[in-house]
């Protein structure tokens, strides 16, 4: 059984929270922001879990496809596709070893899915290869020198069989060992992770704290190109 199919009934209930909603949007802004997504581009969202992502680009009229090891939440995915009829080419499989030709896709995103990989080098490597020339691959990474990795590391603790507990966080060096490239790195996710929290203050300091690229971020949204030969 994939390590994440015991979480998979519960887990969108996190985005329905105020907090849950509030990253959730934080995220997704860095990631369109660096991954660009254009109607009717082929993309592949890989560690695709309950669809959170697919979903999305589908709406904006991508060619989706997606691939993940857990049947539960990919389950939960096919379910929240059927009811908004969204086409999306669903895959259950191994990030390590994709089933697909080279050059294929336009865009390739991962969104806190390689923290959890055994090789995020190999899958990377992979996501590179069936990227077309000029395309783009966007990953989006939780981080370790923050709040919100200190938290995830504290409940891996304190519990062996919570989420987090396989979870590898990233500091902003190790990034640059993930693949061979050059980079692009935009940090966000600035509010630490209370219930309570004012939402137009919060994205007012999430939106400073952006532009000056501030330390203690908890998320890393990164982008690789890969040039044309």
């Amino acid at each position: 059984m994939a390590w994440f199919d015991a979480f998979a009934k519960d887990y969108d209930t996190w985005y329905q929270t105020k907090l849950g909603n509030f990253v959730d949007r934080v995220e997704k802004e860095l990631i369109e922001s660096l991954a660009s997504p254009k109607q009717g581009e082929k993309v592949l969202d890989i560690g695709s879990g309950t669809g959170t992502y697919s979903l999305w680009l589908a709406r904006k009229g991508l060619n989706v496809t997606a691939i993940d090891q857990s049947v539960e939440m990919m389950k939960v995915a096919k379910e929240k596709a059927e009811a908004e009829k969204l086409s999306i080419d669903w895959n259950l499989g191994d990030a390590h070893h994709l089933p697909f030709l080279g050059s294929s896709f336009d865009l390739v995103i991962s969104v806190t899915a390689i923290e959890f990989m055994d090789q995020p080098q190999l899958v990377l490597r992979e996501a590179m290869r069936v990227l077309k020339p000029n395309g783009r691959l966007v990953v989006g990474l939780l981080t370790k020198e923050s709040p919100w990795g200190e938290l995830y590391r504290q409940k891996a603790i304190e519990d062996p069989n919570n989420l987090f507990a396989k979870a590898h966080f990233y500091t902003e060096k190790e990034l640059e060992d993930l693949l061979p490239y050059p980079l692009t790195i935009k940090k966000g996710l600035y509010l630490p992770p209370v219930l309570e929290f004012n939402e137009k203050e919060a994205w007012q300091q999430e939106k400073e704290k952006q532009e000056l690229q501030a330390e203690q971020a908890g998320f890393f949204a990164v982008r690789w190109d890969k040039e044309e030969k």
